[in-house]
């Protein structure tokens, strides 16, 4: 196997290695990429040898064996760009903007907001945002079709999860810290935003991603930054502040960024139970009441160095701090009353640091590390029929991985070749320790484990352009994986094909594969109590499960989207509650299923009303289906049909003033998780803009599911088991914000992956 690795790197890095690649950059004002402008290569009789088009980006390559050579640059908004190059392999070109005077004229027109790009749906963002009600970056991909808030991320339709990609670097943070990151991003920085429902390798991830383009820095040299402050109002209030400066030098750039969330929250939830135990039925209900406070540093340091020629190296320091944890849930009802504390006993730390280095012939490697450190204190209080429980525990996680990588590309002729290896190691100690105050062994619910993670993959891909309408891209991925005693290789196919029809109609065809890996605590096989009823227990059989995700596209006059899609997700698996049958005790589990498959269509519809009025209708139908014949020794096959719509609009109320209003509505029909269903859901969202400065300051409020009707309850009800769930909401939000523009300002764009990271 080995071998014949060696074998197909050596081949193909001859067969690519002498190959001319003239690769450069068309830029703008203010260092901004121009996409889709035509670039024409002349020999230096000005006869012509070939041409190419801008992406999203502003890159452009052309293969040629030339050695001297004239490039004609050429867009509708700029001035036509011409010099004469000798040898030059990396260029980068600004042009100028036109006059668009045109006196007594006026040229009215719409700007496309979607176009189909290598394969990627490709949004231009000032256009899609124009209007909209929006504070940040997060804000902003929520207006990206397709895209809706769910558990608290982000929810792609026709995939069965999405990856985000800042400038085409993988998204490496958890959930709630990518959020407070993305919220603190301000929303004009974005450039672009690429949906991909099959990822290219060299992202080193799989399957579905949405890659959010930013938009240059300063072309000054000298000191930039901005200052971000927003305030959000659920139940509790939440404040969060931010700085970033940017350092620019002839071969130097560095970014700070910084920001404080505080963040307070409150949870909730009643369950009513009918508890089969002992051949008789026990009515159980219990009402959960929860408050939640912490404090949280982001710090980013990254700098940039160019060497000689196009060769980089840069190396990006992030960290976020975790203090003042405050976790307070006090339970009652007919079973027990008990109080829960959880505090943290010193700030939960991640630290990552990367070190990366790009060449001017296409070679990106880089090597990483992460920390990870949590110890949390948990005092549990119950007193119930017969028994009371008084204890204390403390649960550690301490994580240290390395990962390393390289990537490789070399065009011939209408081909380009793309290969490269990733590695990484994980090391997780986690401990959970229980001191009972009331004299009872619980030795047993306590564990000390270690785990070793290894991951290696391997991959090669090309991308075809077979005459003007027809592109391809293929790739094969081979991973071996090795976690505890658990060994496995697998390979991960992917393909992408796009086809224009005419410049009106174009289609999309996708594929890929992937593998979900569990949470390294969701391994362990410890016991966490919730209450006197409910408890959380890790499942150290769980393992990874397989996706297959096919997704066909057609978009018309590039706005309407129509998308059929297919996801089958062998060795599911979730977490649940169970009624046990030999105790009166409700366990969260995560389990793996036989398999879980979801295919369905969604439509998507922009229409206008001169100027005052523009809309976005959204439509999803889908099949839902999940399977499992050892659900905690039960079995079940549920299916269910689901129709989730959203109408978005944005009215202009005046132009001078420039205001702006914002309403919103959805609705999601009856939906399964497992064995489980939930109930339908609407919300509506309302806010209003107003733009100021000659609109270099924007004030904004906005209300978010102002019905508080966007949080689902839950009912079990097959075989013994009988349970139901509602949760309490906290999703209205009433939030002010405000924006200065001062300057220029280029935020960092890494985040770490601790996702698996952390204590339940």
């Amino acid at each position: 196997m080995k071998r014949m690795i060696l074998c197909l790197l050596s081949f193909m890095t001859a067969f690519g290695g002498n190959a001319q690649l003239i690769k450069g950059k068309i830029i703008g004002r203010d260092r901004a990429p121009i996409d889709n402008a035509a670039v024409v290569m002349q020999d230096a009789d000005s006869a012509y040898v070939d041409s190419a088009i801008t992406d999203s980006l502003g890159f452009f390559s052309i293969t040629s064996d030339l050695t001297s050579y004239r490039l004609i640059v050429q867009h509708m908004l700029y001035e036509t760009y011409e010099h004469l190059y000798t040898d030059r392999h990396e260029i980068s070109i600004q042009l100028v903007e036109k006059d668009h005077t045109l006196g007594e004229v006026i040229v009215r027109g719409e700007r496309p907001a979607v176009r189909l790009v290598d394969g990627k749906i490709t949004y231009d963002m000032p256009r899609l945002l124009e209007g909209k009600v929006v504070s940040n970056a997060y804000e902003s991909l929520l207006q990206l079709p397709g895209v809706r808030e769910q558990n608290g991320g982000l929810v792609l339709a026709g995939s069965t999860g999405v990856t985000i990609l800042v400038n085409g670097q993988m998204t490496s943070m958890p959930a709630a810290s990518l959020l407070a990151a993305l919220k603190m991003l301000p929303y004009d920085r974005i450039q672009s935003a690429e949906i991909m429902y099959s990822a290219p390798p060299q992202y080193h991830i799989r399957g579905a991603a949405i890659n959010v383009i930013l938009k240059g820095g300063s072309s000054n040299e000298g000191l930039s930054g901005q200052v971000n402050t927003g305030y959000e109002q659920k139940y509790y209030a939440n404040y969060a502040a931010g700085l970033s400066l940017q350092y620019s030098a002839s071969k130097l750039a560095t970014d700070l960024d910084y920001s404080y969330n505080r963040i307070q929250a409150c949870s909730g939830v009643d369950i009513y139970s009918n508890h089969l135990f002992n051949g008789v039925v026990r009515e159980i209900e219990q009402f959960n009441r929860g408050y939640r406070k912490s404090g949280v540093h982001n710090i980013r340091l990254n700098t940039d160095c160019k060497l000689s020629g196009e060769d980089k190296v840069g190396i990006t320091y992030t960290s976020q701090i975790t203090h003042g944890l405050d976790n307070n849930e006090n339970s009652t009802g007919t079973f027990s009353r008990s109080t829960n504390h959880k505090k943290n006993d010193k700030p939960i730390q991640m630290h990552n640091v990367l070190l990366n280095y790009s060449s001017g012939f296409g070679l990106k490697t880089g090597v990483e590390y992460t920390g990870y450190e949590d110890a949390t204190s948990q005092h549990f209080v119950e007193n119930k029929e017969n028994r009371e429980n008084d204890f204390n525990a403390c649960s550690k996680q301490t994580v240290s991985r390395y990962r390393v990588f390289a990537d490789q590309s070399h065009t011939v002729s209408a081909w380009t070749l793309t290969y490269g290896a990733q590695y990484l190691y994980a090391a997780d100690h986690s401990s959970q320790r229980y001191q009972s105050l009331a004299g009872q062994d619980m030795s047993a619910s306590g564990m000390d484990s270690k785990l070793k993670e290894y991951t290696g993959n391997l991959y090669a891909g090309f991308e075809k352009t077979i005459g003007d309408k027809l592109s391809l891209s293929a790739s094969l991925t081979g991973e071996y994986y090795k976690l505890a005693d658990f060994a496995e290789w697998t390979a991960f196919p992917a393909l992408e094909a796009n086809y224009s029809i005419s410049p009106a109609h174009m289609a999309l065809l996708s594929f890929s594969s992937d593998k979900v890996y569990p949470a390294y605590w969701e391994l362990h096989g410890g016991t966490g109590y919730l209450n006197g009823y409910a408890e959380l227990h890790g499942n150290p059989l769980l393992r990874p499960y397989r996706k297959y995700s096919g997704q066909l596209s057609y978009i018309l006059k590039s706005k309407y989207i129509l998308t059929a899609f297919y996801n089958y997700l062998k060795d599911y698996s979730d977490q649940l509650p169970y009624q046990s049958p030999d105790r009166l005790a409700l366990i969260y589990q995560s389990l793996n299923y036989d398999y879980k498959q979801v295919a369905g269509l969604n439509l998507i519809v922009p229409f206008t009303a001169g100027s005052a009025l523009d809309s976005r209708l959204t439509l999803n139908g889908f099949y839902d289906k999940v399977k499992s014949s050892a659900f905690h020794g039960l079995s079940f096959d549920n299916d269910n049909f689901v129709f989730y719509s959203r109408l978005d609009n944005t009215i202009t109320v005046s132009s001078k003033p420039n205001i702006k209003l914002e309403f919103n509505a959805a609705y999601i029909s009856k939906n399964i998780q497992g064995p489980a269903e939930l109930s339908a859901l609407w919300n509506v969202d309302a806010g209003v803009k107003w733009s100021f400065l000659h609109d270099m300051a924007e004030l904004r409020l906005k209300g978010s599911d102002l019905f508080n009707s966007w949080t689902p309850d839950v009912t079990m009800k097959y075989a013994s088991q009988d349970v139901k769930m509602n949760l309490i909401p906290d999703s209205r939000t009433v939030s002010v914000s405000f924006t200065l523009r001062l300057g220029d300002f280029n935020p960092s764009d890494r985040k770490v992956d601790v996702s698996r990271f952390g204590t339940k």
